[in-house]
């Protein structure tokens, strides 16, 4: 396959999704699924969004919404897949759902995998 070089400005004409190295390296993320490390990466990608949208719960906490229709299509994964994902991460503490009904897709809080040395005591 011969493929194009990039030039001059072209260089800069994609988006990225970033994936913290911790997911990666840190032991406490290796129950994760690669999918599910991928699928935490675009959800910090879309927080940005969700704040110029003004997504905010009462507490002032910003929420995602991603349908996970559009997990699957992003993703490239079956629905019990895109489900399998959401339930890792909020197994391992890295993100809440919050139902909302009538057919509407539920709201997304992303955690910080951060943790603070004053949370622990330290």
């Amino acid at each position: 396959m011969a493929l194009e070089y990039f030039y001059k400005n072209q260089a800069e004409q994609y988006a990225f999704i970033r994936i913290p190295r911790a997911m990666m390296t840190e032991e406490i993320f290796s129950p994760l699924s690669v999918e599910a490390k991928v699928l935490y990466g675009m959800l910090l990608d879309l927080m940005s969004y969700s704040v110029k949208n003004r997504w905010l719960d009462e507490k002032n906490r910003v929420f995602v919404i991603y349908p996970v229709s559009h997990i699957q299509e992003d993703l490239c994964v079956s629905k019990g897949k895109a489900l399998e994902c959401l339930q890792e991460l909020e197994d391992i503490g890295l993100i809440d759902r919050k139902q909302r009904g009538q057919g509407k897709p539920g709201y997304i809080y992303v955690k910080s995998f951060v943790v603070e040395k004053t949370a622990l005591g330290v």
